[in-house]
């Protein structure tokens, strides 16, 4: 029953983590369109902003946005890194349960085991104690 109810909830834990993992590739699939996206958007802006500046301006605009552009990857990647990171640790913390939960089975099949055993034992002897029982009547 406990080892029923183990792999069940570790189904369930394989489940939503694969979900889980899809969400994510998801969003940073979103996340990266929008940054190109978003790059399109400006690079169209200052297009039309460079067909008025002279072309040091340009340069100098062009050089700007790789910088701003630059600095949204990087914020993006420290923010995947972070989110991995909780994530692994996530992991290990449910891990850990699971590890508790194998633990807590295996001693209460130690103990159903014995206390058959037990059981066993007193019914045989019960059985003898009945046979003595008929024998002295």
């Amino acid at each position: 029953k406990h080892e029923a109810k183990i792999k069940s909830l570790t189904d369930y834990m394989q489940n939503m983590e694969q979900k889980r993992r899809q969400l994510e590739e998801s969003q940073d699939s979103l996340n990266e369109e929008l940054a190109k996206l978003r790059a399109q958007e400006k690079m169209h802006e200052v297009s039309f902003k460079d067909k008025e500046k002279e072309h040091l301006t340009r340069l100098q605009d062009a050089e700007e946005m790789k910088k701003a552009l630059e600095q949204q990857m990087e914020s993006h990647r420290e923010a995947h890194q972070k989110q991995l990171s909780r994530l692994r640790d996530e992991i290990e913390e449910k891990q850990k349960i699971i590890d508790e939960i194998r633990d807590m089975n295996q001693k209460l099949q130690l103990e159903q085991e014995k206390l058959s055993a037990d059981y066993d034992k007193l019914k045989i002897e019960d059985q003898e104690r009945e046979m003595k029982l008929e024998k002295l009547m």
